[in-house]
C-alpha cells in the first residue's frame, strides 16, 4: 500500500474502510507495524461494509467528494462503473486477493423436527424460498428432498441491508444458477418481497435468525457456526448435498483459476470475477473472494 506522509509532522498516514470480516486482522498487524516502524505511524481501518468501504475509497471529483482513503477491503470486486470512476480521479489502484470465505445458508428450525439430517436444497428451492414462492416448511418441495422433516409452518425469511456484500454474493448465485425463479436482481442491494425481514449486519442478522423460530437467513459461515445454528446442505455443481463445514472452501478457486477467471493485472478491472458454482465435489457453491484494494499512487486522499 502506498502511504501518505504529512510534511510538517513526519507522521505517515494510512487510512481504509470495508468489510467488517477481516477487521481484527487488520487492527492487529496496524498494531505491529506501529510497534516496529522507525518513523510514527497514523493507521485505521472503519469496519463499514464493502459497498460503503468502495464509495469512501473511489472519491467523486464531480460532487467535490474526494476519497478518504489510501486503501479499502470487500468481499466484492469494484464495480465497473467504480472501478473508472477511480481511473478518471487519477488514482491507480490494485485488487489483491487475500482470502476466501463461504456464504453460508443458516435456519432456525428445532432440532428435533430435523429427523438427524440436514436440510437439503438446491439453488432453484433457494430463489423461490428468498423471493417468496414458497413460503412454508411443509411445501411439497422441499418436502420431496427432506421426507424426514417435520417442520410446519412460514418460513420468516431475513435478508441484509444497507450494501452487504454477502447480499451481493447471494442474489449473483440465484441469479445465475436459477434465473426462471429468481427475478429480484443481483447486488450488495436489491428490493426485497415486502413479506421478508431486515437485518442489520452479520451480528443483527445471527440475532434474527437466535431470536426467530422457523427462520433462514444468509450470513458469512463462521459467524453462522459461531452461533451453533443449523446450515442448509445446498446443491453444488457436482450433484453433491453440502454443508460449509462439509466443503473444501479453497476448491472453487482451481477451476476459476484454470479457466482464467481471476486476472493476471492486480490493475485490471476485477468486476466480473466470481466463485459461484464452481465444478467439484466438496466446492462450495457460494464461495466469495476477500479483496484488498489500494492506491498506487495517494495524493487524492484527504
Amino acid at each position: 500500500m502506498a502511504p501518505f506522509v504529512d510534511g510538517e509532522s513526519s507522521i505517515i498516514n494510512m487510512h481504509g474502510a470495508g468489510t467488517t470480516n477481516p477487521q481484527r486482522l487488520f487492527w492487529e498487524s496496524m498494531d505491529l507495524l506501529s510497534e516496529r516502524a522507525k518513523l510514527p505511524l497514523h493507521m485505521t481501518y472503519r469496519a463499514v461494509g464493502s459497498s460503503t468501504g468502495q464509495k469512501e475509497f473511489m472519491g467523486d471529483d464531480a460532487s467535490g467528494y474526494r476519497a478518504y482513503n489510501h486503501f479499502g477491503a470487500g468481499d466484492i470486486p469494484m464495480t465497473f462503473e467504480r472501478y473508472n470512476t477511480t481511473k478518471s480521479n487519477g488514482r491507480k489502484m490494485v485488487h489483491v486477493p487475500f482470502a476466501m470465505g463461504a456464504i453460508g445458508v443458516f435456519h432456525s428450525v428445532p432440532t428435533a423436527e430435523l429427523g438427524g439430517l440436514p436440510i437439503d436444497l438446491t439453488g432453484c428451492l433457494l430463489a423461490r424460498i428468498f423471493s417468496r414462492d414458497i413460503t412454508h416448511w411443509e411445501h411439497p418441495d422441499i418436502r420431496a428432498l427432506n421426507p424426514k422433516l417435520t417442520a410446519v409452518g412460514e418460513i420468516k425469511v431475513y435478508h441484509r441491508v444497507e450494501g452487504s456484500s454477502s447480499t451481493a454474493g447471494f442474489t449473483q448465485y440465484l441469479e445465475e444458477k436459477c434465473p426462471e425463479s429468481w427475478t429480484l436482481g443481483s447486488g450488495s442491494t436489491i428490493v426485497w418481497p415486502s413479506d421478508t425481514y431486515d437485518a442489520q449486519g452479520s451480528g443483527g442478522m445471527s440475532d434474527k435468525i437466535d431470536e426467530s423460530p422457523y427462520a433462514i437467513g444468509y450470513i458469512d459461515a463462521g459467524h453462522g457456526h459461531e452461533r451453533g445454528f443449523g446450515e442448509i446442505a445446498l446443491l453444488n455443481r457436482n450433484n453433491v448435498y453440502l454443508t460449509t463445514l462439509q466443503a473444501t472452501i479453497s476448491d472453487a478457486a482451481v477451476p476459476a483459476l484454470a479457466a482464467g477467471v481471476i486476472p493476471s493485472d492486480p490493475t485490471a478491472d476485477f468486476s466480473n470475477v466470481n466463485l459461484y458454482d464452481q465444478t467439484g465435489a466438496a466446492t462450495w457453491p457460494i464461495t466469495m473472494i476477500s479483496y484488498l484494494r489500494s492506491l498506487i499512487s495517494p495524493h487524492a486522499c484527504h
